[in-house]
């Protein structure tokens, strides 16, 4: 009885090495973020280390973390730079409008929304992008070509991973952060669901996680 309590393979004991994999690797994420310009690289390490580690139950997710992030680093780093940019002037647009309809004008809560919805467009395709770097090599114009077909052809995961992502970042920033230590690998997770459907029929000889009926 006690040897299967505590059988490391038993399914508490996998579900909380998960939990502490989704931890671990939020932590590693939000370290290797701090510098902004290697955020995407970060994101990308991030989906790589979640989908094998936790998903798949593979074992040397940190050292896949890592690996990926240094492999990556270069195109991830490309495309985040001008996708920061852009994301900062939308912000800024949206700031102005937020300012706006805080004084009473209706105009400016019709652009409020509108503003936020364009955000939406960029943060898709950039995590789109970073999602398929950590599956297959691209360069720079190839993959966000990729990325923006992929998000067009797949609009509504598209729009669900996107207000995810923002979602869990709101809720992160209002918590004063502290959620950082686990809602980059959950983030991470959940839009592995959605991810994998779509890069299923581009990698036919992989075998489907466990949470897809795949053994381990």
């Amino acid at each position: 009885m006690f040897g299967r309590v505590f059988d490391p393979m038993n399914g508490f004991w996998r579900g909380f090495a998960r939990i502490c994999d989704i931890v671990g690797l939020s932590i590693c994420w939000a370290v290797c973020s701090l510098p902004v310009v290697t955020l995407g690289a970060a994101t990308t390490a991030l989906y790589d280390a979640v989908y094998h580690g936790v998903r798949k139950g593979e074992l040397g997710d940190y050292a896949r973390f890592f690996r990926t992030f240094r492999d990556s680093f270069k195109t991830a780093s490309l495309v985040t730079l001008p996708a920061l940019v852009l994301a900062a002037v939308l912000f800024y647009m949206w700031y102005v409008a937020y300012a706006m309809a805080a004084g009473g004008s209706q105009a400016a809560m019709v652009w409020l929304y509108a503003c936020r919805i364009l955000l939406l467009v960029p943060l898709a395709v950039w995590l789109f992008a970073l999602f398929t770097l950590s599956r297959f090599t691209f360069g720079v114009k190839g993959l966000l070509v990729t990325a923006a077909r992929l998000a067009a052809a797949h609009l509504p995961s598209a729009a669900v991973v996107a207000l995810l992502v923002e979602e869990l970042a709101v809720f992160t920033f209002h918590k004063w952060f502290l959620p950082v230590l686990f809602t980059p690998g959950l983030g991470a997770l959940l839009c592995s669901l959605f991810m994998e459907r779509i890069f299923a029929p581009y990698m036919p000889g992989e075998e489907p996680a466990e949470e897809d009926g795949g053994e381990q």
